[in-house]
């Protein structure tokens, strides 16, 4: 069966290899933050971003874990990236959405459909789980949510697979 990729999929790949990401070792936020132009700072606040006079920044919670800062960055770089708009001037439905859609983005860039494609997955849970948490310097159950997403969209291309042949064979 061949998978296939959604448009936020193609997008994230085509960013990555457009700064020349390729394998989860490259990934890092320092690194993709320089290659964009993105100004990255760490201060003891809440992780924001903005764009001020053409310029994309980036603030970072200091106090937080490198793997909390790394998925910090992913939503923030969804939101700069992705949404335009002042949030002040948006109904509060829009914004939950918003937000849901960058905490979505998060699990794709931080461990991107093209890369987990590549990777031999253990038939062990537990073992998948933990291979791709330490592939891509993320947590555990970080991981296994993505895992998650990853194998209910083949789970579901394979069912629609299965149902179009079956809907399709010729009656005789």
């Amino acid at each position: 069966m061949r998978y296939t990729n959604s448009h936020l999929e193609d997008w994230i790949e085509n960013l990555y290899r457009k700064i020349d990401i390729t394998e989860p070792e490259q990934i890092n936020f320092e690194r993709i933050a320089e290659s964009l132009d993105i100004r990255l700072s760490f201060k003891p606040v809440t992780s924001f971003a903005l764009k001020h006079s053409g310029i994309y920044n980036i603030c970072l919670d200091s106090r937080k874990s490198r793997i909390e800062q790394w998925y910090d960055f992913a939503h923030e770089f969804c939101h700069i990236y992705r949404h335009e708009g002042d949030k002040k001037t948006m109904p509060t439905t829009w914004t939950d959405y918003l937000e849901w859609q960058s905490n979505y983005f998060t699990y794709h860039f931080c461990i991107p459909t093209f890369m987990l494609r590549n990777i031999n997955l253990s038939y062990i849970h537990s073992h998948a789980i933990e291979n791709v948490a330490w592939l891509f310097k993320v947590s555990p159950s970080f991981a296994k949510k993505r895992l998650s997403i990853y194998y209910r969209k083949l789970t579901q291309q394979l069912f629609s697979q299965t149902v179009t042949e079956n809907l399709c064979t010729p009656l005789l």
